[in-house]
């Protein structure tokens, strides 16, 4: 079978692994996994009726069935799961977060975090810099790899009369581009970061430069001291009367 032959079966079967777990399928993002045209796949899905492989869901009842109306569960024993329950909590990324059930650990990373904007800016920068280094030491690693190394990336169980297992890899040329994409990510917040924290050292020094000559202004406003190197235009209109 030709390369071009396997990746769309490759496509097809993980099209159909995706929507038998329920999950919805970006079809451009697929065909780009599998380094295919996004037009191909397209074409394929729909001249050999992907969708029909899919095998229908089992359980449940069907669109507008109200067997379960009234009732307060499935088996109708209590009213649900407690609030904070993290059951069906699949990561950690849109969980809502409770403080009283947080480790020690995390409440100290919680604590420990910088709210201040030249303190966040800067703990941001170094987190940066650490994942910079580490790309960077895994393109080196990639690029002392033997010409022809490939690298595991996925595994799929197609399930059917007979159970196979496909395997998906990469080479180290592959893994090398993605991680040189990563490195160009990391290094376009960096430089924004560097601009971000270089405008608030100008501000800083506007400010204090404008604190001092207010201060100036003041002293020789109230007499109280000759300021030297004062500049003329340091001084009030009618500071400028009284010299005349």
């Amino acid at each position: 079978m030709r390369s071009g032959g396997r990746k769309i079966d490759a496509a097809k079967a993980e099209y159909v692994r995706r929507r038998t777990d329920g999950e919805k399928v970006n079809l451009r993002e697929l065909a780009e996994q599998m380094g295919l045209s996004y037009s191909y796949v397209r074409n394929r899905k729909r001249d050999e009726k992907w969708d029909e492989a899919v095998p229908p869901k089992k359980r449940g009842g069907q669109k507008g069935n109200k067997n379960s109306k009234g009732k307060r569960n499935a088996a109708g024993s209590h009213k649900g799961a407690p609030p904070g329950n993290k059951n069906a909590e699949k990561d950690g990324a849109y969980s809502a977060v409770f403080l009283d059930s947080l480790t020690e650990e995390e409440k100290k990373l919680v604590a420990e975090t910088p709210l201040k904007v030249r303190e966040a800016l800067e703990h941001e920068m170094k987190v940066l810099k650490f994942r910079e280094n580490k790309i960077l030491s895994k393109i080196a690693d990639y690029e002392k790899a033997e010409k022809g190394a490939m690298y595991l990336s996925a595994m799929t169980e197609i399930r059917g009369k007979n159970n196979t297992t496909m395997c998906f890899s990469d080479s180290a040329f592959k893994r090398v581009q993605s991680l040189q994409e990563a490195l160009y990510k990391v290094q376009g917040r960096i430089a924004k970061i560097t601009d971000s924290l270089r405008a608030l050292e100008e501000s800083a020094a506007r400010l204090e430069l404008e604190r001092q000559r207010l201060d100036i202004l003041r002293m020789r406003a109230s007499g109280s001291a000759d300021v030297e190197g004062a500049e003329p235009d340091d001084l009030t209109g009618t500071e400028r009367e009284d010299e005349k």
